[in-house]
C-alpha cells in the first residue's frame, strides 16, 4: 500500500511546474499513466511494482493503475485508484482523496472512473502520452476504452518532444531528492559492509547476495535497485552476473555490485575485494592502477565537463597502465583510438542515477550512441551540471568471449599481448563504482563512506 512520498508536496509541485512550463502546450492534453501490475500465472499474486519514473516525479505516487493528466485550461489533474470493497480484503484500504491531496499538493484530484470523462471530452485534440505506456495497449486497467474507440489518437511527435522535456528536468536532482539519495546510499553503504565482514571461503555467490539485501532492508530499503551482482573468481568477467552456487575460494576476488532503493530514489556501487582479506601481488597491482584511474575520474566531475570526454580520458589511463603491466603494447592514445582498450574494459564510465538507477537523460536529445567497440556502450553523452548524480564505474576484465575470439585477436595481434591476458583468466574482473553530486564547486561522494582502498578495504574484510 502507498505510504507518505518521501518527497514534499512543495517540492512536487516545483517539479511539476518545471516540467509544464518547458512543455508550452497551447491545446490539447497529456496522459502520465502509472503503469500497471504483471501477475504471475498461478497465484494471487503479481511481480513487484515498479512505478514509472516520470509519474512518480510529478506525483510522488507508487500506486498501480492511476494516472496524472494535464491540459493547458485546467493544469494537473489526478485520477486515484480507489479499490472495491472485495479488493480492500485482500489489499487493504487506499488512502482518501483528500490525503492523496495533501500528499501531492495537487487540487485537482478524482476517482480513476473519472478519468474516461475527462478523455472524452478532449476527443478529436491532440494527445501526448508519457510513463508507461501501458494505456494505450491495456487501456481496461485503467478503466478506459481504447483511444480510437473516441476519435483520440496520440501525436507521437508531441509525445517525443514532451518526453525531452521531462528527462531534462529530472536530470538536475532538487535538494529534496538529494535528501533522499544520501538515505539510499547509507543503506547501500551498510549492505556492502555486510558484503566485506561476511564473505569467507565456502559462501555461495548467492548466499551473500542475500545478506547484502537483507542489510538493505534493514535499513530503510524498499527493495534493491536492481538485481544484485555478486560474483567471485572467473565470474567477476560477467559484468551482469546472476549469483550462482559457486563457492568463494581464498586467493579469489569477488565483485559485489548492489545498491537500495529507498523511497524511489537509487544507490549503485560495485566494491571488489579478496576473499581472504588479503590482496595478492598480483591483485594489488591491477586494483591499483584500476582504484587511480576511478579516484581522478571522481575528482574531474565538475560543471562543463563533457562526459564522453572523461570516459575517453579514463580509457587513455587504463590503456596506460595495461601498457605498463604488459598487457597492452603502444602509445596510450592510438590505443583508444583503436578501441584495443576495450577488450579490457566494455562498457561505458558510468550513467546518471536518482529514480531509476540508469536515469533518464543521458543523452541530449542532438547526441546519439556511436557503435564503435569503445563507446557503443556509453549510457551518457552531455555537459555535466549542478545537479547532475552520476556513477562513476571503471572496471578491468578478462573476458573469455573477447580474448579468444579469432576476429579480436587478428584485429588487434600487435596490441595486446593475448598469452599474458589469458594468464588472467582466472582473475575474472574488476570494478569500482560511486554515487557522484557534481555540485558549482567539490564534487560530493555520496558513497564515500564504502571502503575502497586496499587498507580499508582490508581492514573491513577482517
Amino acid at each position: 500500500m502507498q505510504q507518505m512520498p518521501s518527497i514534499p508536496p512543495d517540492a512536487l509541485e516545483v517539479h511539476r511546474e518545471r516540467v509544464a512550463g518547458s512543455w508550452n502546450i497551447l491545446d490539447g492534453g497529456v496522459l502520465v499513466a502509472a503503469g500497471l501490475p504483471v501477475p504471475i500465472a498461478g497465484t494471487d499474486g503479481c511481480h513487484d511494482f515498479h512505478v514509472h519514473g516520470d509519474h512518480f516525479y510529478l506525483t510522488g505516487m507508487n500506486v498501480p493503475g492511476q494516472v496524472l493528466a494535464f491540459d493547458p485550461d485546467d493544469g494537473f489533474t489526478f485520477f486515484a485508484r480507489m479499490s472495491a470493497s472485495d479488493d480492500r480484503v485482500w489489499e487493504g484500504s487506499p488512502p482518501s482523496l483528500d490525503t492523496v491531496r495533501g500528499w501531492t499538493g495537487l487540487e485537482r484530484v478524482f476517482p480513476r472512473e473519472a478519468l474516461f470523462a475527462w478523455i472524452e471530452a478532449r476527443r478529436q485534440n491532440p494527445i501526448a502520452v508519457l510513463g508507461n505506456r501501458d494505456i494505450l495497449t491495456s487501456p481496461a486497467g485503467y478503466e478506459v476504452p481504447e483511444l480510437d474507440e473516441l476519435w483520440l489518437t496520440e501525436d507521437t511527435g508531441r509525445t517525443a518532444r514532451l518526453a525531452h522535456h521531462i528527462a531534462a528536468a529530472r536530470r538536475v536532482k532538487d535538494p529534496a531528492e538529494l535528501k533522499v539519495m544520501r538515505d539510499s546510499a547509507a543503506a547501500c553503504r551498510a549492505g556492502h559492509l555486510r558484503a566485506m565482514r561476511m564473505a569467507t571461503q565456502g559462501m555461495t555467490e548467492r548466499e551473500l547476495a542475500v545478506e547484502i539485501e537483507a542489510e538493505f532492508r534493514r535499513r530503510g530499503a524498499r527493495r534493491p535497485a536492481y538485481h544484485t551482482i555478486v560474483a567471485a573468481g572467473r565470474n567477476g568477467a560477467v559484468l551482469h552476473c546472476t549469483p550462482t552456487d559457486k563457492p568463494f575460494r581464498n586467493g579469489e576476488l569477488v565483485t559485489v555490485d548492489a545498491g537500495a532503493e529507498v523511497d524511489g530514489y537509487m544507490s549503485d556501487v560495485t566494491r571488489s575485494f579478496p576473499v581472504s582479506g588479503v590482496f595478492t601481488p598480483e591483485q594489488r597491482d591491477i586494483y591499483s592502477l584500476l582504484l587511480a584511474v576511478q579516484e581522478a575520474a571522481v575528482n574531474t566531475v565538475r560543471p562543463g565537463v563533457e562526459f564522453r570526454e572523461l570516459h575517453l580520458m579514463v580509457c587513455v589511463e587504463l590503456a596506460r597502465g595495461l601498457v605498463d603491466l604488459g598487457i597492452l603494447t603502444g602509445a596510450p592514445e592510438s590505443l583508444v583510438e583503436r578501441d584495443a582498450h576495450a577488450l579490457f574494459f566494455p562498457h561505458g564510465l558510468g550513467h546518471m542515477i536518482g529514480i531509476a538507477t540508469h536515469d533518464v537523460g543521458g543523452y541530449l536529445a542532438d547526441r546519439q550512441p556511436s557503435d564503435r567497440f569503445g563507446l557503443k556502450w556509453l549510457r551518457m553523452d552531455q555537459p555535466l551540471k549542478p545537479g547532475h548524480v552520476v556513477t562513476i564505474e571503471p572496471g578491468l576484465y578478462f573476458i573469455e568471449a573477447l580474448l579468444t575470439d579469432s576476429k579480436r585477436r587478428e584485429e588487434f595481434a600487435d596490441a595486446v599481448n593475448f598469452d599474458a591476458a589469458e594468464r588472467l583468466l582466472d582473475f575474472g574482473g574488476i570494478r569500482i563504482e560511486d554515487d557522484v553530486i557534481c555540485t558549482e564547486d567539490e564534487p560530493e561522494v555520496l558513497t564515500a563512506g564504502i571502503p575502497k582502498t586496499i587498507d580499508d578495504l582490508e581492514a573491513a574484510c577482517r
